[in-house]
C-alpha cells in the first residue's frame, strides 16, 4: 500500500509541508500519515476496474496486498537525522520512546539503574525520560547491529539498544496488527504481508503477524541515487566466485549473498516470497546468481520469486534492441531474459528437489534485543545445503519443534534445546539478557554433557554440538571454521550424506543436486529434469548422460531443459542456453566514491548491448544429431548437422553466430 508516497501539506499532513517519498519509520508512528494509509487502501482496493468489474478486493488475480515496503519503526531514521523539515518526526518518535521508558522504568534514576553495568551508564547526562530528551537508536535501511558485549558507553550502548528494539517491536505489530484488521473490515480476502528488506531477528518478529512473509534481496546493488548511466557499487564481485562463508569478512553482515538475505525473513509455518531480488550486471559475468537463486528457493521449498525490474515500459516495443538503458530494467539483460524461461521451468515445476532435512535457528525473546556482527552466519551456509526456517519462542527458552536439527541463534545465552532431536549450542555473550544482569555458567556446559571434545572448546556427541567460545572460530566474519564443524556433526548424525555438504570448499545439497565450488568459481544443477552448469569451464562438461560440452570461453553458463518429456535421460529433444559475459561492450569502470570505509567503483554504460557467445564443441551421443541456433524469441538463425565421430556428434561454435539459445534434437535410430 505504501511504497514511494510523498506526503504534503493538501494532505493535512500534522507537522511540515510535506513528508518526502519513500520516508520510513514516520508513516508507522505518526496517526495523520496512519490514516492516510487507511484512506488510499480503501480507495485502491474497492475501487471497481471498469473491464472485469472487480476490486481489488475481489479480483482473483491478486495474490497478496503488502502493507508496506521495506518499512519498520527501527530502521531509516539516521538518513533524515538533519532534515529539517523531517525533525518534529523525529522528535515524536524519541517522544513516544521516551514515554515507553517511563512505562517501563517510571524515573529516570530507575532508567539510569537499568541502564548501568560495571559502574557505567549509558544514560547521557543531558537525557531525561521525563522531558523526553532520551534519544533513539539510529536505525539505517535495515536493522543496524549492535555487539551483546560491545562498548556500555555511547549511543550505541547495549542497553539503549535493547530497550529500542522492544519498543520498535512493539510499534512494528501494533501498527501491522491495526492495519491488517482495516484491510480486512474493507474486505480483503487474500493473504497479507506486513512489509520485506527485513535484515534482523526484532525486525522479522516485528513482522511476523503477516500471513506470507517476504523479504527483499540484491547482489551488486548500486548507490542512489543513480547519475545517468554511471552507477557506484561495492566491487563489482563476480557471483559465482564469491564464496557466502567468507563474503562478510572485513565488510560486516551488510554483505550477502540473495540466498542468505532472503533466509533471514523465513518463519517457519508461514509462506514466503522473495517480493525483491537481482543481480544488477554491473559485473559482466553474473548470469549465475539468477539460477542459483531459483535452485536455493526450490531446495528450501520457498513459495514466491518475484523478480525485480523497475522501469518496465507499458509496451514491449519501445525500448532499444541493442541497449540496457539502466540496471533497475531486465528488460535487455540476456542473463535475465534469456534464461527466463529455464528459472520459471525449473521454480513452477519443481525441477530442484526440495531438502526432505530440516534446520530451525531458534531465538529466544531475549535474542531479539540485540544483534551481533556475526548474526547472518546460519545463512550463509544453510540455505546452499538442507532447508532452513526460523523460530521465535513466546512462552519460555524451550524449543519443542520437529526439525532434524535445531540450532541456537546465540545472541544471548538463554536457548533451551534439550527437546530437540540435534541441538547445537553456542553464545555470543555469557549472559541471558542484553543488559548483562543475568549470566549463565551453566547452559553450555550442560549442554555438553556426553559429548567428546573434539578441539579445545568445541563438544560433540550423539545429539549434540557446543561452541564454547564461537567469536573465537567466527568472530572476524570468515565462517569457514564454524561451518566445517557444523558439517561434521551432521553427517555424524546422518543429516547430511557424506558426500553432501561441505566437500573438498564446495557446497553440496542434501539432495546432492546442487553443488556450489566457489574456490573454482563453479555452480551446478544436475537433477533428472534439467541441468546447468556456470562459472569457469571445466575440460569436459557433462550436462546428461548424452551431452557434453568443451567450452573455450572464459566463462560460461550453459542450460539444459527436455522439451518431448519430462526426463532428461528420456529426451530427445533439448532446449538449451549458452552465454558467457554479458551487458554493454563499451563499459567503463574507474574508481569511484569513498563511503562509510569502503570503496566503491563507478560503472559507467557505454556502448551497444553484447553477449559472449559459446565457443567450443557440444557433444552428442547418437548417430544423428541437429543444433538449430535460435533467437531470444525462437527464430531459427542457423541450422547445423554436426560432424559424426564414433558414437557421437560433435558441433564445433566458433561463436560468431548472434544467437545464445539452441534447440537441440538427437536421432538415435
Amino acid at each position: 500500500m505504501l511504497v514511494a508516497r510523498a506526503f504534503n501539506k493538501e494532505d493535512g499532513i500534522e507537522y511540515s509541508d510535506r513528508v518526502d517519498s519513500c520516508t520510513k519509520c514516520f508513516p508507522m508512528i505518526n496517526e495523520r500519515l496512519i490514516e492516510l494509509q487507511k484512506d488510499y487502501a480503501r480507495k485502491l482496493l474497492l475501487h471497481v476496474n471498469p473491464y472485469t468489474g472487480l476490486a481489488l478486493a475481489d479480483d482473483p488475480a491478486v495474490i497478496t496486498v503488502q502493507i508496506n515496503n521495506e518499512e519498520s519503526a527501527i530502521k531509516g531514521t539516521a538518513e533524515l537525522e538533519h532534515v529539517e523539515h523531517m525533525k518534529p518526526y523525529r522528535q515524536e518518535v524519541q517522544r513516544k520512546f521516551n514515554h515507553f521508558l517511563l512505562m517501563k522504568y517510571d524515573t529516570r534514576e530507575k532508567l539510569k539503574e537499568a541502564w548501568t553495568f560495571d559502574g557505567v551508564s549509558a544514560l547521557q547526562e543531558d537525557e531525561n525520560p521525563e522531558d523526553c530528551s532520551v534519544r533513539i537508536t539510529e536505525g539505517d535501511f535495515v536493522q543496524p547491529v549492535n555487539d551483546p558485549m560491545g562498548s556500555w558507553e555511547g549511543m550505541n550502548s547495549p542497553a539503549r539498544y535493547a530497550d529500542y528494539m522492544e519498543f520498535g517491536i512493539f510499534i512494528n505489530r501494533e501498527f501491522y496488527q491495526m492495519m491488517k484488521n482495516y484491510l480486512h473490515s474493507i474486505g480483503v480476502k487474500v493473504p497479507i504481508n506486513t512489509s520485506n528488506l527485513l535484515g534482523g531477528a526484532a525486525d522479522v518478529y516485528g513482522h511476523s503477524d503477516a500471513d506470507v512473509m517476504e523479504n527483499n534481496s540484491y547482489f551488486n546493488h548500486p548507490l542512489l541515487p543513480v547519475q545517468g548511466t554511471t552507477f557506484m557499487v561495492s566491487g563489482p564481485m563476480e557471483y559465482v566466485s564469491t564464496n557466502p562463508l567468507t563474503i562478510q569478512k572485513g565488510a560486516g553482515a551488510i554483505a550477502t549473498t540473495i540466498p542468505s538475505m532472503g533466509a533471514t525473513a523465513i518463519i517457519k509455518g508461514k509462506p514466503f516470497m522473495l517480493s525483491e531480488w537481482n543481480e544488477y550486471g554491473l559485473h559482466p559475468f553474473h548470469s549465475t546468481a539468477a539460477v542459483q537463486t531459483v535452485a536455493c528457493a526450490c531446495l528450501n521449498d520457498w513459495d514466491g520469486l518475484i523478480l525485480y525490474n523497475y522501469q518496465t515500459s507499458e509496451k514491449w516495443d519501445d525500448q532499444p534492441a541493442d541497449e540496457i538503458l539502466s540496471v533497475f530494467d531486465a528488460y535487455n539483460d540476456p542473463a535475465v531474459a534469456c534464461q527466463w524461461g529455464f528459472m520459471a521451468s525449473v521454480f513452477l515445476k519443481g525441477l530442484v528437489a526440495v531438502s526432505d532435512k530440516k534446520v530451525d535457528v531458534v531465538y529466544t525473546q531475549d535474542d531479539l534485543k540485540t544483534l551481533p556482527n556475526g548474526h547472518g552466519m546460519l545463512t550463509t551456509m544453510l540455505p546452499y545445503i538442507t532447508g532452513m526456517r526460523n523460530v521465535f519462542l513466546d512462552g519460555g527458552e524451550r524449543y519443542t519443534g520437529d526439525a532434524d536439527a535445531a540450532i541456537n541463534a546465540g545472541f544471548l545465552n538463554g536457548a533451551d534445546l534439550s527437546e530437540a532431536k540435534k541441538g547445537v549450542y553456542y553464545a555470543w555473550s555469557p549472559y541471558r539478557d542484553a543488559m548483562r544482569r543475568y549470566p549463565d555458567k551453566n547452559r553450555l556446559t550442560f549442554a555438553a554433557r556426553d559429548t567428546k571434545e573434539i578441539q579445545p572448546g568445541i563438544h560433540l556427541g550423539e545429539k549434540t554440538l557446543v561452541f564454547d567460545k564461537i567469536e573465537k572460530i567466527a568472530g572476524d566474519g570468515d565462517y569457514r571454521e564454524f561451518a566445517e564443524i557444523l558439517d561434521q556433526a551432521f553427517k555424524k548424525w546422518g543429516i547430511v550424506p557424506k558426500d553432501a555438504g561441505l566437500v573438498d570448499g564446495k557446497m553440496i545439497s542434501v539432495t546432492k543436486e546442487m553443488i556450489f565450488d566457489p574456490d573454482n568459481s563453479r555452480f551446478s544443477l544436475n537433477t533428472d529434469y534439467c541441468s546447468f552448469f556456470s562459472g569457469s569451464p571445466e575440460k569436459n562438461i557433462r550436462l546428461t548422460e548424452k551431452i557434453n560440452a568443451e567450452v573455450n570461453n572464459s566463462r560460461i553458463s550453459i542450460s539444459v531443459l527436455p522439451m518431448d518429456t519430462d526426463k532428461l535421460a528420456d529426451a530427445k529433444e533439448f532446449i538449451l542456453t549458452a552465454m558467457g559475459e554479458t551487458g554493454m561492450d563499451e563499459t567503463e569502470m574507474q574508481t569511484g566514491i569513498e563511503l562509510m570505509g569502503y570503496e566503491f567503483t563507478a560503472v559507467t554504460m557505454k556502448g551497444k548491448l553484447f553477449a559472449d557467445t559459446l565457443e567450443g564443441t557440444i557433444s552428442v551421443k547418437g548417430k544423428k544429431a541437429t543444433l538449430e541456433i535460435l533467437s531470444p524469441v525462437g527464430e531459427v538463425i542457423r541450422i547445423m548437422d554436426g560432424e559424426k565421430i564414433g558414437e557421437s556428434v560433435l558441433f564445433h561454435l566458433d561463436g560468431m553466430v548472434p544467437g545464445i539459445m539452441y534447440h537441440l534434437s538427437i536421432n538415435e535410430a
